[in-house]
């Protein structure tokens, strides 16, 4: 029965018995679930480091607005940076209890490195610890361990249980929609498309902040009884005092920022928060093999969309060429960073002297110590060349990314009409 037909019978009071809902969506549906799961996403997964005790409320909003729209744009962007964020706490975690500090967990060290603890010098300049500086400070004995328990950091997390679980539902629903859509051979939208890349990074952005406390204010304070100079000497210094033992850095307002002549974050020194955009250590183990398959699994279900129906040839071509470039940027961009990354760490040298001259090992391994311990100044960053050369792809990647997501828009103009017939049984899943 059609909705003219249903019209008729009500304009002659008739009486009907049993009828089916509608079998189409309009496009306000589709967009409306993108765009819901999209928010969704992005809102309640993000877990931002702790702000500066000056952070005006409206100095947060803008801040977390920022990461929501970067999380559109290239959601893989900070997926790479929570997987670093991981990798950073496992080695906080490993460190800690090596030490004998086995109440240290990955709950700890996440919410040491977020700014969670802030120094106190005798004589005032107050700052965030990281992990690895309160590591320091702890063994060499300057200040106690924290007296906190990770049930005590939670405490302190603001998770909202209702608003994952509405998100849990969300993204199984648009998931599940996706898949049956295509076992039953009925178009599936750009759009739609753009939001499952979306949703597959987000997930696993999430599971990598699994441990990581949620939009935490206010930090612990530890009281240092002496002052700062006397236990770091005359060491010079450029975000913190204990720039020597670990430096918040590099990052993209700290190093590449100043290095391309752009304003930095707040001049204050020593720094008030540890920057969200400081980037990760290089995942290791599970943490890359996650962050690859996430970037490259996002980068291929927009190729998906190779066959699909567009409003125009040169549309549907363009689509393919932004899809392919996506994907090979993504590749290109692992590859660089692990040349990169062999290079900052020595591994090249590492692998030629473990096969050459294995007597040089132990001497080179000191070497390569000290020269990661380095101090680098805010203009300097760990290789030029990998700027330089990150630096194309990156322009390719946005170019791509952007074609992408205004496709997804511009097709909504001529869809294909199967892209209207509802996969009824998605009604009975719990969803906005």
């Amino acid at each position: 029965m059609t909705e003219d037909d249903l019209a008729r019978i009500v304009a002659s009071g008739g009486r009907v018995g049993w009828i089916d809902g509608a079998s189409y969506r309009g496009t306000w549906d589709i967009v409306w679930l993108c765009v819901a799961t999209t928010f969704i996403c992005t809102y309640t997964l993000l877990c931002l480091n702790i702000p500066a005790p000056k952070d005006s409320t409206w100095t947060l909003i803008k801040r977390r607005s920022l990461w929501m729209v970067l999380a559109i744009l290239g959601p893989e962007i900070v997926l790479t940076f929570a997987a670093g964020q991981w990798s950073r706490a496992r080695h906080s975690v490993a460190a800690f209890q090596e030490a004998g500090y086995s109440q240290w967990n990955m709950r700890m060290a996440f919410f040491a490195d977020m700014g969670g603890f802030v120094l106190r010098p005798l004589d005032g300049g107050a700052f965030p610890l990281n992990a690895k500086q309160l590591h320091w400070l702890v063994t060499n004995g300057h200040i106690d361990y924290p007296n906190l328990k990770p049930a005590d950091v939670w405490d302190r997390s603001k998770q909202d249980r209702l608003a994952k679980a509405i998100t849990a539902f969300q993204v199984a629903y648009i998931v599940l929609e996706c898949i049956g859509r295509a076992c039953q051979n009925v178009a599936i939208t750009t759009l739609e498309l753009n939001t499952l890349g979306i949703v597959v990074c987000s997930l696993m952005t999430s599971f990598a902040w699994l441990h990581k406390p949620s939009d935490v204010r206010l930090p612990v304070t530890i009281d240092l009884p002496v002052r700062i100079g006397e236990i770091t000497g005359d060491r010079p210094w450029k975000t913190t005092p204990l720039d020597f033992v670990d430096e918040n850095g590099p990052g993209w307002s700290i190093n590449v920022q100043p290095f391309v002549g752009m304003p930095v974050i707040p001049p204050e020194r020593p720094i008030q928060r540890i920057p969200n955009d400081r980037f990760p250590m290089n995942p290791y183990g599970v943490q890359e093999y996650c962050v690859c398959l996430a970037t490259l699994l996002f980068a291929g279900i927009h190729v998906a969309g190779w066959n699909f129906s567009f409003p125009t040839r040169v549309e549907q071509i363009l689509w393919r060429s932004a899809s392919l470039i996506l994907f090979g940027v993504t590749a290109a961009f692992w590859i660089l960073e692990t040349v990169a990354s062999w290079v900052r760490l020595g591994r090249w040298k590492w692998l030629y002297l473990r096969v050459a001259d294995p007597k040089r090992l132990p001497q080179f391994e000191k070497y390569r110590e000290e020269k990661l311990s380095v101090v680098r100044t805010p203009t300097e960053l760990p290789l030029p060349w990998e700027f330089w050369s990150i630096m194309p792809v990156a322009l390719l990647y946005g170019i791509s990314r952007l074609y992408l997501i205004s496709e997804a828009f511009l097709e909504l103009r001529s869809v294909d009409a199967t892209a209207f017939v509802d996969i009824s049984w998605t009604d009975y899943l719990p969803h906005i």
